[in-house]
């Protein structure tokens, strides 16, 4: 799996910023940016998908993990629809 890049790195970001050169890479990167959201999503996703399989339903978290796990999952929808509209102008 591709590690995600450090964006929280000042001297990570300044490099990856000054380094676009024209539209098509600047559209690569942007793809770079989302990848590394939607891995977060996916991890926190996981990872709330198997904490609210260890606690019962009656549990007071249990809707509010809930609601979090779909309000994510609507999320990272967007971020694939936004990847694809980029790779089919980047691919254009």
């Amino acid at each position: 799996m591709e590690e995600t890049p450090n964006f929280s790195n000042p001297s990570f970001t300044k490099q990856f910023v000054q380094n676009t050169q024209d539209a098509k890479t600047l559209l690569q990167k942007e793809i770079d940016v989302l990848h590394s959201e939607q891995n977060l999503l996916q991890t926190r996703l996981r990872i709330m998908s198997d904490f609210i399989n260890d606690i019962p339903s009656s549990d007071p978290q249990y809707s509010m993990i809930l609601l979090s796990i779909q309000m994510d999952q609507i999320e990272l929808d967007e971020l694939n629809a936004r990847e694809t509209l980029l790779s089919d102008r980047l691919n254009s």
